[in-house]
Protein backbone atom coordinates (compact mmCIF):
# COMPACT_ATOMS: atom_id res chain seq x y z
CA UNK A 1 0.00 0.00 0.00
CA UNK A 2 0.90 3.51 -0.62
CA UNK A 3 1.88 5.44 2.60
CA UNK A 4 -0.23 8.64 3.80
CA UNK A 5 2.52 11.25 3.32
CA UNK A 6 3.35 9.99 -0.34
CA UNK A 7 -0.21 10.87 -1.23
CA UNK A 8 -0.23 14.22 -0.49
CA UNK A 9 3.46 15.20 -1.09
CA UNK A 10 3.09 18.71 -3.28
CA UNK A 11 0.03 20.17 -4.26
CA UNK A 12 -1.63 21.29 -7.33
CA UNK A 13 -3.00 24.60 -8.18
CA UNK A 14 -6.30 23.48 -7.93
CA UNK A 15 -9.56 24.23 -5.32
CA UNK A 16 -10.02 20.02 -4.97
CA UNK A 17 -6.15 19.74 -4.27
CA UNK A 18 -6.44 16.56 -2.15
CA UNK A 19 -9.51 14.02 -1.09
CA UNK A 20 -10.47 15.62 2.09
CA UNK A 21 -10.83 19.18 0.43
CA UNK A 22 -13.43 17.86 -2.45
CA UNK A 23 -15.13 16.50 0.29
CA UNK A 24 -15.70 19.40 2.03
CA UNK A 25 -16.57 21.00 -1.18
CA UNK A 26 -18.88 18.22 -2.13
CA UNK A 27 -20.72 19.17 0.79
CA UNK A 28 -21.46 22.93 -0.30
CA UNK A 29 -22.94 21.73 -3.04
CA UNK A 30 -26.79 23.02 -4.08
CA UNK A 31 -29.33 21.10 -2.16
CA UNK A 32 -32.48 22.26 -3.66
CA UNK A 33 -31.37 21.97 -7.47
CA UNK A 34 -29.92 18.57 -8.44
CA UNK A 35 -29.56 19.48 -12.21
CA UNK A 36 -26.54 22.37 -11.00
CA UNK A 37 -25.14 20.23 -8.39
CA UNK A 38 -24.19 17.80 -11.46
CA UNK A 39 -23.43 20.38 -13.42
CA UNK A 40 -20.55 21.41 -10.74
CA UNK A 41 -19.62 18.32 -10.32
CA UNK A 42 -19.10 17.64 -13.99
CA UNK A 43 -16.92 20.71 -14.43
CA UNK A 44 -14.69 20.01 -11.36
CA UNK A 45 -14.05 16.56 -13.38
CA UNK A 46 -13.10 18.27 -15.91
CA UNK A 47 -10.73 20.46 -14.56
CA UNK A 48 -9.20 17.33 -12.29
CA UNK A 49 -8.56 15.71 -15.35
CA UNK A 50 -6.57 18.46 -17.04
CA UNK A 51 -4.88 20.05 -14.20
CA UNK A 52 -1.34 18.99 -13.74
CA UNK A 53 0.44 18.28 -10.59
CA UNK A 54 -1.64 15.31 -9.29
CA UNK A 55 -0.20 12.41 -8.25
CA UNK A 56 -2.03 9.86 -10.00
CA UNK A 57 -3.33 7.99 -6.70
CA UNK A 58 -4.78 11.52 -5.61
CA UNK A 59 -6.54 12.24 -9.07
CA UNK A 60 -7.89 8.79 -9.60
CA UNK A 61 -9.05 9.14 -5.32
CA UNK A 62 -10.59 12.54 -6.26
CA UNK A 63 -12.07 11.52 -9.26
CA UNK A 64 -13.85 8.23 -7.75
CA UNK A 65 -15.24 10.85 -4.98
CA UNK A 66 -16.55 13.01 -7.42
CA UNK A 67 -17.95 9.80 -9.62
CA UNK A 68 -19.81 8.67 -6.35
CA UNK A 69 -21.39 12.11 -5.40
CA UNK A 70 -22.72 12.33 -8.61
CA UNK A 71 -24.46 9.01 -9.33
CA UNK A 72 -27.41 9.20 -7.23
CA UNK A 73 -28.00 13.15 -8.70
CA UNK A 74 -27.75 11.23 -12.03
CA UNK A 75 -30.40 8.40 -11.65
CA UNK A 76 -32.57 10.76 -9.90
CA UNK A 77 -31.94 13.02 -13.27
CA UNK A 78 -32.21 10.41 -15.46
CA UNK A 79 -36.01 9.00 -14.07
CA UNK A 80 -37.23 12.55 -14.44
CA UNK A 81 -35.96 12.64 -18.24
CA UNK A 82 -37.41 9.43 -18.54
CA UNK A 83 -40.93 11.05 -17.64
CA UNK A 84 -40.88 12.67 -20.67
CA UNK A 85 -38.06 12.06 -22.63
CA UNK A 86 -39.37 13.84 -26.17
CA UNK A 87 -36.69 14.30 -29.23
CA UNK A 88 -38.23 18.14 -29.72
CA UNK A 89 -38.86 19.41 -26.24
CA UNK A 90 -36.42 22.36 -24.99
CA UNK A 91 -37.10 21.03 -21.13
CA UNK A 92 -35.89 17.29 -22.32
CA UNK A 93 -33.10 18.45 -24.61
CA UNK A 94 -31.64 20.48 -21.22
CA UNK A 95 -31.77 17.65 -19.24
CA UNK A 96 -30.15 14.99 -21.66
CA UNK A 97 -27.15 17.39 -22.37
CA UNK A 98 -26.58 17.42 -18.79
CA UNK A 99 -26.96 13.61 -17.90
CA UNK A 100 -25.03 13.08 -21.31
CA UNK A 101 -21.99 15.45 -20.79
CA UNK A 102 -21.64 14.02 -16.68
CA UNK A 103 -21.25 11.01 -18.14
CA UNK A 104 -19.05 11.83 -20.90
CA UNK A 105 -16.65 13.82 -18.47
CA UNK A 106 -16.32 11.20 -16.82
CA UNK A 107 -15.36 8.73 -18.81
CA UNK A 108 -12.94 11.41 -20.16
CA UNK A 109 -11.78 11.72 -16.11
CA UNK A 110 -11.45 7.61 -16.11
CA UNK A 111 -9.47 7.51 -19.95
CA UNK A 112 -6.93 9.92 -17.88
CA UNK A 113 -6.06 7.89 -14.61
CA UNK A 114 -5.74 5.01 -16.90
CA UNK A 115 -3.53 7.17 -19.03
CA UNK A 116 -1.89 8.54 -15.99
CA UNK A 117 -1.27 4.94 -14.68
CA UNK A 118 0.18 3.63 -17.93
CA UNK A 119 2.82 5.92 -17.82
CA UNK A 120 3.97 5.75 -14.22
CA UNK A 121 4.52 2.11 -14.54
CA UNK A 122 6.30 0.65 -11.89
CA UNK A 123 6.60 3.45 -9.57
CA UNK A 124 2.88 3.04 -9.03
CA UNK A 125 2.59 -0.30 -8.21
CA UNK A 126 0.57 0.02 -5.05
CA UNK A 127 -2.57 1.96 -7.68
CA UNK A 128 -2.24 -1.47 -9.37
CA UNK A 129 -5.15 -2.43 -6.08
CA UNK A 130 -7.81 0.06 -8.09
CA UNK A 131 -7.22 -0.34 -11.52
CA UNK A 132 -9.51 -2.84 -12.22
CA UNK A 133 -12.14 -0.74 -9.81
CA UNK A 134 -11.15 2.27 -12.12
CA UNK A 135 -11.54 0.30 -15.34
CA UNK A 136 -15.35 -0.98 -14.75
CA UNK A 137 -16.14 2.68 -14.15
CA UNK A 138 -14.38 3.57 -17.10
CA UNK A 139 -16.54 1.02 -18.74
CA UNK A 140 -19.72 1.99 -17.15
CA UNK A 141 -19.60 5.80 -17.79
CA UNK A 142 -19.06 4.83 -21.35
CA UNK A 143 -21.43 2.59 -21.72
CA UNK A 144 -24.27 5.10 -19.87
CA UNK A 145 -22.72 7.64 -22.87
CA UNK A 146 -23.70 5.20 -25.48
CA UNK A 147 -27.32 4.38 -23.85
CA UNK A 148 -28.25 8.38 -23.70
CA UNK A 149 -27.32 8.67 -27.10
CA UNK A 150 -29.36 5.59 -28.24
CA UNK A 151 -31.88 7.27 -26.15
CA UNK A 152 -31.47 10.19 -28.52
CA UNK A 153 -31.12 7.79 -30.96
CA UNK A 154 -27.87 9.65 -32.72
CA UNK A 155 -25.57 7.85 -34.38
CA UNK A 156 -22.76 6.67 -31.45
CA UNK A 157 -19.98 8.69 -31.09
CA UNK A 158 -16.56 7.56 -32.63
CA UNK A 159 -15.00 8.33 -28.85
CA UNK A 160 -17.15 5.42 -27.45
CA UNK A 161 -15.77 2.53 -29.33
CA UNK A 162 -12.11 3.95 -28.96
CA UNK A 163 -12.56 4.28 -25.02
CA UNK A 164 -14.03 0.66 -24.86
CA UNK A 165 -11.52 -0.69 -26.85
CA UNK A 166 -8.13 1.23 -25.30
CA UNK A 167 -9.70 0.59 -21.47
CA UNK A 168 -10.06 -3.39 -22.73
CA UNK A 169 -6.98 -3.38 -24.17
CA UNK A 170 -5.31 -1.72 -20.91
CA UNK A 171 -7.34 -4.83 -18.58
CA UNK A 172 -5.90 -7.80 -20.76
CA UNK A 173 -2.39 -6.04 -21.05
CA UNK A 174 -2.39 -5.96 -17.20
CA UNK A 175 -4.16 -9.03 -16.55
CA UNK A 176 -7.31 -8.69 -14.80
CA UNK A 177 -10.06 -8.82 -17.35
CA UNK A 178 -12.19 -11.52 -15.39
CA UNK A 179 -10.91 -9.32 -12.25
CA UNK A 180 -14.56 -9.29 -10.42
CA UNK A 181 -14.77 -6.01 -8.36
CA UNK A 182 -17.54 -4.22 -6.98
CA UNK A 183 -18.16 -1.12 -8.62
CA UNK A 184 -19.41 1.52 -6.53
CA UNK A 185 -20.15 1.17 -2.41
CA UNK A 186 -23.47 1.30 -1.09
CA UNK A 187 -24.07 4.72 -1.16
CA UNK A 188 -26.46 5.33 1.89
CA UNK A 189 -25.88 8.58 2.76
CA UNK A 190 -26.93 11.61 0.91
CA UNK A 191 -24.65 12.83 -2.57
CA UNK A 192 -24.45 16.03 -0.58
CA UNK A 193 -22.89 14.26 2.37
CA UNK A 194 -19.83 12.04 0.70
CA UNK A 195 -17.75 9.92 2.23
CA UNK A 196 -14.36 11.84 3.07
CA UNK A 197 -12.09 9.74 3.27
CA UNK A 198 -8.37 9.25 2.73
CA UNK A 199 -7.24 7.45 -0.62
CA UNK A 200 -6.03 4.52 1.61
CA UNK A 201 -8.86 4.03 3.10
CA UNK A 202 -11.19 3.98 -0.06
CA UNK A 203 -8.59 1.17 -1.47
CA UNK A 204 -8.99 -0.72 1.41
CA UNK A 205 -13.04 -0.29 1.26
CA UNK A 206 -13.22 -1.58 -2.19
CA UNK A 207 -10.77 -4.83 -1.31
CA UNK A 208 -13.89 -5.64 1.19
CA UNK A 209 -16.78 -5.61 -1.07
CA UNK A 210 -18.57 -7.90 -2.46
CA UNK A 211 -17.39 -9.53 -5.58
CA UNK A 212 -20.04 -7.96 -8.59
CA UNK A 213 -18.47 -7.47 -12.04
CA UNK A 214 -15.63 -7.57 -14.28
CA UNK A 215 -14.11 -5.39 -16.88
CA UNK A 216 -14.83 -8.23 -19.45
CA UNK A 217 -18.28 -8.82 -18.27
CA UNK A 218 -18.77 -4.60 -18.01
CA UNK A 219 -17.21 -4.39 -22.11
CA UNK A 220 -20.34 -7.12 -22.88
CA UNK A 221 -22.88 -5.22 -21.35
CA UNK A 222 -22.49 -2.54 -23.64
CA UNK A 223 -21.41 -4.46 -26.75
CA UNK A 224 -24.82 -6.45 -26.51
CA UNK A 225 -26.84 -3.27 -25.29
CA UNK A 226 -25.51 -1.64 -28.50
CA UNK A 227 -26.39 -5.40 -30.70
CA UNK A 228 -30.18 -5.83 -29.53
CA UNK A 229 -31.54 -2.73 -31.55
CA UNK A 230 -32.56 0.02 -29.02
CA UNK A 231 -33.33 2.01 -31.82
CA UNK A 232 -36.61 0.34 -31.84
CA UNK A 233 -37.07 0.89 -28.53
CA UNK A 234 -38.67 3.70 -26.14
CA UNK A 235 -36.10 5.59 -24.01
CA UNK A 236 -37.54 3.77 -21.24
CA UNK A 237 -37.28 0.51 -22.70
CA UNK A 238 -33.63 1.43 -23.68
CA UNK A 239 -33.26 1.97 -19.84
CA UNK A 240 -34.87 -1.52 -18.97
CA UNK A 241 -32.68 -3.50 -21.59
CA UNK A 242 -29.49 -2.02 -19.88
CA UNK A 243 -30.65 -3.29 -16.61
CA UNK A 244 -32.04 -6.95 -18.37
CA UNK A 245 -28.27 -7.32 -20.17
CA UNK A 246 -26.69 -6.48 -16.94
CA UNK A 247 -28.78 -9.41 -15.33
CA UNK A 248 -27.92 -11.65 -17.79
CA UNK A 249 -24.23 -11.10 -18.62
CA UNK A 250 -22.78 -13.82 -16.72
CA UNK A 251 -24.59 -15.78 -19.51
CA UNK A 252 -22.55 -14.54 -22.54
CA UNK A 253 -20.13 -15.91 -24.34
CA UNK A 254 -16.37 -13.89 -25.06
CA UNK A 255 -13.37 -16.03 -26.55
CA UNK A 256 -10.26 -14.64 -28.41
CA UNK A 257 -11.48 -17.40 -31.65
CA UNK A 258 -14.58 -17.64 -33.79
CA UNK A 259 -17.18 -19.71 -31.81
CA UNK A 260 -20.13 -21.31 -32.84
CA UNK A 261 -22.27 -19.43 -29.74
CA UNK A 262 -20.91 -15.85 -30.77
CA UNK A 263 -22.61 -13.97 -33.55
CA UNK A 264 -21.05 -11.17 -33.48
CA UNK A 265 -16.99 -9.77 -33.17
CA UNK A 266 -15.33 -6.50 -31.90
CA UNK A 267 -11.63 -5.63 -32.91
CA UNK A 268 -9.78 -4.11 -30.71
CA UNK A 269 -7.36 -2.66 -33.05
CA UNK A 270 -9.68 -1.05 -35.07
CA UNK A 271 -12.17 0.37 -32.63
CA UNK A 272 -15.69 0.94 -34.29
CA UNK A 273 -19.20 -0.55 -33.90
CA UNK A 274 -19.75 -4.41 -33.47
CA UNK A 275 -20.16 -6.49 -36.37
CA UNK A 276 -22.69 -9.70 -37.34
CA UNK A 277 -20.04 -12.61 -38.08
CA UNK A 278 -19.95 -13.81 -41.69
CA UNK A 279 -17.99 -16.03 -44.08
CA UNK A 280 -16.63 -12.51 -45.41
CA UNK A 281 -14.92 -12.03 -41.88
CA UNK A 282 -11.19 -12.58 -41.49
CA UNK A 283 -10.69 -13.14 -37.71
CA UNK A 284 -7.16 -11.39 -36.82
CA UNK A 285 -5.31 -11.44 -33.04
CA UNK A 286 -6.81 -8.19 -32.21
CA UNK A 287 -10.75 -9.42 -32.74
CA UNK A 288 -12.69 -10.22 -29.69
CA UNK A 289 -15.59 -12.83 -30.58
CA UNK A 290 -19.15 -12.72 -28.56
CA UNK A 291 -23.09 -13.49 -28.44
CA UNK A 292 -25.50 -14.28 -25.84
CA UNK A 293 -27.32 -17.47 -27.07
CA UNK A 294 -27.11 -18.88 -23.57
CA UNK A 295 -29.25 -16.69 -22.24
CA UNK A 296 -32.24 -17.45 -24.43
CA UNK A 297 -33.37 -19.90 -21.93
CA UNK A 298 -32.93 -18.23 -19.29
CA UNK A 299 -34.93 -14.84 -20.40
CA UNK A 300 -37.61 -17.38 -21.50
CA UNK A 301 -37.87 -18.80 -17.97
CA UNK A 302 -38.94 -15.09 -16.75
CA UNK A 303 -40.68 -14.14 -19.15
CA UNK A 304 -42.94 -17.98 -18.40
CA UNK A 305 -43.16 -16.37 -14.87
CA UNK A 306 -44.50 -12.67 -16.18
CA UNK A 307 -47.08 -14.68 -18.23
CA UNK A 308 -48.07 -16.62 -15.02
CA UNK A 309 -48.38 -13.31 -12.69
CA UNK A 310 -45.26 -14.24 -10.47
CA UNK A 311 -43.74 -11.42 -11.67
CA UNK A 312 -46.51 -9.02 -9.08
CA UNK A 313 -44.64 -10.60 -6.15
CA UNK A 314 -41.45 -9.60 -7.35
CA UNK A 315 -39.37 -6.54 -8.55
CA UNK A 316 -36.82 -7.81 -10.97
CA UNK A 317 -35.51 -4.74 -13.13
CA UNK A 318 -36.68 -2.00 -11.44
CA UNK A 319 -40.38 -1.43 -9.85
CA UNK A 320 -40.82 1.76 -11.65
CA UNK A 321 -41.38 -1.00 -14.66
CA UNK A 322 -44.76 -2.21 -15.70
CA UNK A 323 -45.22 -6.13 -15.60
CA UNK A 324 -46.27 -5.88 -19.11
CA UNK A 325 -43.45 -3.26 -19.82
CA UNK A 326 -41.25 -6.05 -18.58
CA UNK A 327 -42.98 -8.47 -20.64
CA UNK A 328 -42.18 -5.89 -24.13
CA UNK A 329 -39.05 -5.95 -23.36
CA UNK A 330 -37.90 -9.52 -22.43
CA UNK A 331 -39.73 -10.99 -25.50
CA UNK A 332 -37.73 -7.76 -27.65
CA UNK A 333 -34.33 -9.00 -25.76
CA UNK A 334 -35.10 -12.57 -26.35
CA UNK A 335 -35.68 -12.19 -30.28
CA UNK A 336 -32.33 -10.46 -30.88
CA UNK A 337 -30.37 -12.50 -28.00
CA UNK A 338 -31.48 -15.13 -30.51
CA UNK A 339 -30.28 -17.11 -33.74
CA UNK A 340 -32.16 -15.82 -35.77
CA UNK A 341 -32.42 -11.76 -35.42
CA UNK A 342 -35.49 -9.84 -37.36
CA UNK A 343 -33.50 -8.09 -40.36
CA UNK A 344 -34.97 -5.40 -42.84
CA UNK A 345 -35.28 -7.19 -45.86
CA UNK A 346 -38.22 -5.45 -47.26
CA UNK A 347 -37.74 -2.89 -50.35
CA UNK A 348 -38.58 0.53 -49.96
CA UNK A 349 -39.77 2.70 -53.03
CA UNK A 350 -38.69 6.46 -52.29
CA UNK A 351 -41.20 9.34 -52.75
CA UNK A 352 -42.03 12.46 -51.64
CA UNK A 353 -45.68 13.16 -50.58
CA UNK A 354 -47.24 14.40 -47.07
CA UNK A 355 -49.22 13.24 -44.12
CA UNK A 356 -51.85 14.28 -42.02
CA UNK A 357 -50.66 12.26 -38.61
CA UNK A 358 -52.57 12.28 -35.11
CA UNK A 359 -51.67 10.12 -31.86
CA UNK A 360 -53.12 8.43 -28.89
CA UNK A 361 -55.69 5.48 -28.70
CA UNK A 362 -58.56 7.77 -27.71
CA UNK A 363 -58.44 10.44 -31.08
CA UNK A 364 -57.29 7.37 -33.44
CA UNK A 365 -60.49 5.24 -31.70
CA UNK A 366 -62.88 8.51 -32.88
CA UNK A 367 -61.48 8.78 -36.26
CA UNK A 368 -61.16 5.79 -37.58
CA UNK A 369 -64.29 3.39 -39.20
CA UNK A 370 -66.42 2.74 -36.21
CA UNK A 371 -69.11 -0.25 -35.61
CA UNK A 372 -72.37 1.96 -34.99
CA UNK A 373 -73.97 0.92 -31.71
CA UNK A 374 -77.59 1.60 -33.26
CA UNK A 375 -76.88 -1.87 -34.91
CA UNK A 376 -75.67 -4.09 -32.52
CA UNK A 377 -77.38 -7.07 -31.74
CA UNK A 378 -78.27 -7.99 -27.73
CA UNK A 379 -77.75 -4.93 -26.53
CA UNK A 380 -80.03 -2.97 -23.82
CA UNK A 381 -81.63 0.46 -24.66
CA UNK A 382 -80.17 1.98 -21.38
CA UNK A 383 -76.34 -0.13 -22.23
CA UNK A 384 -76.42 2.15 -25.71
CA UNK A 385 -77.15 5.08 -24.35
CA UNK A 386 -74.45 4.81 -21.52
CA UNK A 387 -72.23 4.25 -24.33
CA UNK A 388 -73.64 7.23 -26.24
CA UNK A 389 -72.90 9.05 -23.49
CA UNK A 390 -68.87 8.71 -23.14
CA UNK A 391 -67.21 11.11 -23.90
CA UNK A 392 -64.13 9.91 -24.34
CA UNK A 393 -64.37 7.65 -27.36
CA UNK A 394 -68.12 8.36 -28.73
CA UNK A 395 -67.80 5.77 -31.65
CA UNK A 396 -71.07 7.41 -33.08
CA UNK A 397 -69.73 10.49 -33.48
CA UNK A 398 -69.13 12.01 -36.83
CA UNK A 399 -65.41 13.14 -38.05
CA UNK A 400 -66.82 16.71 -37.97
CA UNK A 401 -67.53 16.55 -34.47
CA UNK A 402 -64.16 15.06 -33.31
CA UNK A 403 -62.00 17.75 -31.92
CA UNK A 404 -58.39 16.90 -32.56
CA UNK A 405 -55.31 18.56 -34.28
CA UNK A 406 -53.30 17.02 -37.14
CA UNK A 407 -49.15 17.38 -38.39
CA UNK A 408 -48.04 17.47 -41.22
CA UNK A 409 -45.16 14.96 -41.92
CA UNK A 410 -43.19 14.82 -44.93
CA UNK A 411 -42.96 10.99 -46.50
CA UNK A 412 -39.66 9.72 -48.00
CA UNK A 413 -39.79 6.46 -48.25
CA UNK A 414 -42.59 3.21 -48.46
CA UNK A 415 -42.87 -0.52 -47.77
CA UNK A 416 -45.32 -3.03 -48.08
CA UNK A 417 -46.11 -2.41 -44.45
CA UNK A 418 -44.01 0.73 -43.43
CA UNK A 419 -43.81 4.39 -43.74
CA UNK A 420 -40.27 5.96 -43.56
CA UNK A 421 -40.34 10.00 -42.60
CA UNK A 422 -39.07 13.38 -41.61
CA UNK A 423 -40.77 14.52 -38.14
CA UNK A 424 -41.20 18.72 -38.68
CA UNK A 425 -39.04 20.94 -36.45
CA UNK A 426 -42.24 22.10 -35.31
CA UNK A 427 -44.32 18.91 -34.38
CA UNK A 428 -43.78 15.80 -32.89
CA UNK A 429 -43.49 16.90 -29.38
CA UNK A 430 -45.28 13.67 -28.53
CA UNK A 431 -42.97 11.16 -30.45
CA UNK A 432 -41.63 8.42 -28.33
CA UNK A 433 -40.70 4.99 -30.31
CA UNK A 434 -43.90 2.50 -29.69
CA UNK A 435 -46.26 5.89 -29.63
CA UNK A 436 -49.50 4.95 -31.53
CA UNK A 437 -50.41 7.32 -34.54
CA UNK A 438 -53.19 7.73 -37.46
CA UNK A 439 -52.02 8.50 -40.53
CA UNK A 440 -53.99 10.27 -43.50
CA UNK A 441 -53.25 10.71 -47.04
CA UNK A 442 -54.40 14.05 -48.19
CA UNK A 443 -57.69 14.48 -49.60
CA UNK A 444 -58.71 10.89 -48.00
CA UNK A 445 -60.93 10.31 -45.44
CA UNK A 446 -60.04 6.56 -44.19
CA UNK A 447 -57.53 6.69 -41.36
CA UNK A 448 -54.72 3.89 -41.39
CA UNK A 449 -52.96 3.12 -37.57
CA UNK A 450 -49.45 2.59 -37.24
CA UNK A 451 -46.66 2.39 -34.53
CA UNK A 452 -43.90 5.01 -34.23
CA UNK A 453 -40.74 1.96 -34.69
CA UNK A 454 -37.81 3.84 -35.36
CA UNK A 455 -36.07 7.41 -34.92
CA UNK A 456 -33.06 8.33 -35.92
CA UNK A 457 -31.65 12.12 -35.46
CA UNK A 458 -29.39 12.76 -38.06
CA UNK A 459 -26.13 15.32 -37.97
CA UNK A 460 -28.33 18.32 -38.88
CA UNK A 461 -30.91 17.97 -35.95
CA UNK A 462 -33.79 16.35 -38.56
CA UNK A 463 -35.59 13.77 -36.28
CA UNK A 464 -36.04 10.42 -38.98
CA UNK A 465 -39.00 8.36 -38.17
CA UNK A 466 -40.14 4.38 -39.30
CA UNK A 467 -43.32 3.69 -38.69
CA UNK A 468 -45.11 0.38 -39.17
CA UNK A 469 -48.58 -0.61 -40.37
CA UNK A 470 -50.94 -1.70 -38.03
CA UNK A 471 -54.07 -2.15 -40.31
CA UNK A 472 -55.24 0.18 -43.08
CA UNK A 473 -58.63 -0.93 -42.13
CA UNK A 474 -58.85 -0.23 -38.62
CA UNK A 475 -62.16 -0.60 -37.12
CA UNK A 476 -63.23 1.02 -33.49
CA UNK A 477 -65.77 -1.49 -31.59
CA UNK A 478 -66.82 -2.23 -28.34
CA UNK A 479 -66.07 -5.26 -26.30
CA UNK A 480 -68.38 -6.55 -23.89
CA UNK A 481 -67.47 -8.79 -21.07
CA UNK A 482 -70.07 -9.64 -17.85
CA UNK A 483 -69.27 -7.88 -14.47
CA UNK A 484 -67.08 -8.66 -11.82
CA UNK A 485 -67.97 -11.95 -10.46
CA UNK A 486 -69.57 -12.69 -13.72
CA UNK A 487 -66.54 -13.92 -15.60
CA UNK A 488 -67.00 -17.71 -15.53
CA UNK A 489 -68.00 -19.74 -19.44
CA UNK A 490 -71.24 -20.73 -17.52
CA UNK A 491 -72.73 -17.09 -16.71
CA UNK A 492 -72.70 -15.73 -20.68
CA UNK A 493 -75.29 -18.27 -21.22
CA UNK A 494 -77.91 -16.35 -18.62
CA UNK A 495 -77.69 -13.05 -19.46
CA UNK A 496 -79.09 -12.20 -16.32
CA UNK A 497 -75.86 -9.91 -14.86
CA UNK A 498 -74.36 -6.15 -15.70
CA UNK A 499 -71.85 -6.07 -18.82
CA UNK A 500 -68.92 -4.07 -18.70
CA UNK A 501 -67.84 -2.29 -21.88
CA UNK A 502 -64.52 -1.76 -23.48
CA UNK A 503 -63.06 0.37 -26.15
CA UNK A 504 -60.86 -1.28 -28.78
CA UNK A 505 -59.53 -0.94 -32.02
CA UNK A 506 -59.74 -4.35 -34.04
CA UNK A 507 -56.83 -4.54 -36.61
CA UNK A 508 -57.15 -6.38 -39.72
CA UNK A 509 -54.67 -9.02 -40.88
CA UNK A 510 -52.52 -7.99 -44.08
CA UNK A 511 -55.32 -9.31 -46.20
CA UNK A 512 -58.01 -6.88 -44.52
CA UNK A 513 -59.55 -10.19 -43.23
CA UNK A 514 -60.50 -10.62 -39.67
CA UNK A 515 -59.31 -13.88 -39.13
CA UNK A 516 -56.15 -13.21 -38.08
CA UNK A 517 -56.91 -9.72 -36.37
CA UNK A 518 -55.28 -8.29 -33.49
CA UNK A 519 -56.70 -5.44 -30.65
CA UNK A 520 -55.72 -2.16 -29.67
CA UNK A 521 -57.26 -1.91 -26.07
CA UNK A 522 -56.93 0.70 -23.35
CA UNK A 523 -53.79 -0.30 -20.66
CA UNK A 524 -54.14 -2.78 -18.41
CA UNK A 525 -57.28 -4.59 -20.27
CA UNK A 526 -55.03 -7.67 -20.97
CA UNK A 527 -55.68 -10.57 -18.76
CA UNK A 528 -54.78 -13.66 -20.10
CA UNK A 529 -57.72 -15.91 -21.72
CA UNK A 530 -59.99 -13.43 -21.21
CA UNK A 531 -63.61 -13.44 -22.77
CA UNK A 532 -64.99 -10.95 -24.19
CA UNK A 533 -67.81 -10.05 -27.42
CA UNK A 534 -66.95 -8.08 -29.87
CA UNK A 535 -69.63 -5.86 -30.61
CA UNK A 536 -70.11 -6.33 -34.38
CA UNK A 537 -73.47 -5.48 -35.11
CA UNK A 538 -75.85 -8.72 -35.75
CA UNK A 539 -72.47 -10.59 -35.85
CA UNK A 540 -71.25 -10.06 -33.13
CA UNK A 541 -69.04 -12.56 -31.21
CA UNK A 542 -67.22 -13.95 -28.86
CA UNK A 543 -63.46 -13.84 -28.63
CA UNK A 544 -60.56 -15.21 -25.65
CA UNK A 545 -57.31 -13.10 -25.19
CA UNK A 546 -54.07 -15.00 -26.26
CA UNK A 547 -51.14 -13.10 -25.88
CA UNK A 548 -49.92 -9.57 -24.93
CA UNK A 549 -47.88 -8.71 -28.10
CA UNK A 550 -46.94 -5.23 -27.26
CA UNK A 551 -47.20 -2.33 -24.73
CA UNK A 552 -47.53 1.57 -25.28
CA UNK A 553 -48.08 4.84 -23.30
CA UNK A 554 -52.04 4.65 -23.56
CA UNK A 555 -52.67 1.30 -25.23
CA UNK A 556 -51.75 -2.61 -25.07
CA UNK A 557 -51.84 -4.55 -28.58
CA UNK A 558 -52.92 -8.47 -28.09
CA UNK A 559 -53.88 -11.00 -30.52
CA UNK A 560 -57.26 -13.21 -29.60
CA UNK A 561 -59.02 -16.53 -30.84
CA UNK A 562 -62.06 -16.13 -32.09
CA UNK A 563 -64.47 -18.90 -29.90
CA UNK A 564 -67.51 -19.50 -32.33
CA UNK A 565 -67.75 -19.76 -36.08
CA UNK A 566 -65.73 -18.70 -38.18
CA UNK A 567 -65.05 -15.01 -38.99
CA UNK A 568 -64.15 -13.06 -42.41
Amino acid sequence: MFSIPKIFEGKPDHPLFDVKEAGRRLAELPKDNDFKALEEITSWLDSVKDTPGFLPEVRAAIIMLLDEAGQPLYAELLNLYLGAPHLQDFRGKHLWQGLHGFMKTLAEAYSVCVHKHRRAGKKSSEHKEIMPVICVRLLRAVAEQMKLQMMHYLDIEQSVWERLSRCYQFAEANRFTESMVFAYPNQEKSAYAPRIELAESLVFAYQKQVIHISPQRELLRALMLYESSPGTLAPDQIELSFRIVGRMVSFFDFKNAPDPDCAFCFDLAKPNAPRRMDENIQPTPTMRFFGAYKAVPKIAHIIAQHEQGLIQQEQRFGSEFTPAGKLTVLKHMQLYFGEDQPRRHQERRGINTALDVVHSFQTISRLVARMDIDNAANISEKDAAALKERSDINLAADNDEVDYSTEKWTVSDVSVDGIGGIIPNNGGDWVKIGDLCGLKTENSPIWWVGVIRRLHTDPKGAVHVGIEMLAKKPMSVWLRTPGKGNEKVSNWETGSFEYNYLPAILLPDVSNSSVNARLLMEPGSYVHETLYEVMLGENSRKIKLTDLLAEGEDYEHVSFQWLNAEHT
